[in-house]
């Protein structure tokens, strides 16, 4: 297999083909022309940035909620 670098949205393919339509890892490899240690490295990944996405916007979430409760970050640091 020639070694390719999956894209962001290669990945997300990927993703969708394998957890959400039920592809397995090794026809999708065949589809995109990659190692099946590939397409797990990828889905991998992909689950990752997911993850790492969804709790930025949790977080966000807080701020946002937290500021209309009327608490704000401290002018100074505190302890000093």
């Amino acid at each position: 297999m020639a070694t390719l670098k999956m894209t962001e949205r290669h990945k997300a393919m990927a993703y969708v083909l394998n957890r959400e339509f039920g592809y397995p890892m090794t026809a999708i490899a065949t589809l995109m022309g990659v190692a099946q240690s590939t397409i797990s490295s990828a889905i991998k990944d992909f689950e990752y940035q997911r993850l790492i996405r969804n709790l930025e916007q949790e977080l966000n979430n807080a701020r946002i909620e937290l500021n209309k409760l009327g608490y704000n970050p401290p002018d100074v640091i505190m302890g000093e």
